[in-house]
């Protein structure tokens, strides 16, 4: 049975936070030798009032092999821009586990993706939130990859996931990924990983 050899978990740009009014460009991806590759963007909000505008994340092909000024649309995604909830962590709440202790779990519910912003930005992460108990914790559908604990860490709702479609890189030789937080009014969290499909045999 013919099988795709795969590449996962190729970090396009690192986590990190992008400052209110800055556009961040990740380097130029080569998928020349590719067949198809499938990106996946994790957003966090910072802040708790509305965006001005919504974060624009464009997903951006090549008509040339190298050098600037050829680089054209293939996706583009928009956040939303309502106002996020914000609850500081208590207690110590380890790795490897799925209950976050919280004094207020006000408009957190089942369901909700959030963003939880450590003071060490590398150890942030995303979340869906599998239930509540009220005023007193939220359990992850998944465990924690990072200790998040009173002091360092806050959660914020608001928070979405992105998948593009799987780009057909047969016609493609390079891939980047531009952040447009230039309207936004604050700064946001962001993260885009690549998984792809090498070759068939």
């Amino acid at each position: 049975m013919a099988t795709y050899t795969k590449t996962q978990g190729t970090s396009v740009l690192t986590l990190q936070s992008v400052a209110s009014g800055a556009v961040l460009i990740s380097t130029a991806i080569d998928v020349s030798g590719k067949i198809a590759v499938t990106l996946f963007i994790h957003f966090g909000r910072r802040a708790t009032t509305a965006l001005t505008v919504g974060c624009q994340i464009r997903i951006e092909g090549s008509s040339k092999s190298s050098g600037d000024g050829h680089w054209y649309p293939l996706f583009i995604y928009t956040t939303d821009v309502a106002a996020a909830e914000s609850e500081a962590v208590t207690g110590t709440n380890n790795a490897g586990q799925n209950v976050i202790t919280v004094a207020s779990t006000t408009n957190l519910s089942a369901g909700d993706v959030i963003y939880i912003d450590n003071s060490t930005i590398g150890n942030s992460e995303w979340h869906r939130i599998k239930s509540v108990v009220t005023n007193t914790s939220i359990t992850l559908e998944d465990n924690l990859a990072h200790a998040q604990n009173s002091g360092s860490a806050t959660i914020y709702d608001q928070a979405q996931i992105f998948r593009a479609v799987d780009i057909n890189c047969r016609a493609l030789g390079r891939l980047r990924v531009v952040v447009d937080d230039s309207g936004t009014g604050q700064a946001i969290a962001i993260e885009v990983d690549m998984v792809s499909a090498d070759s068939f045999a």
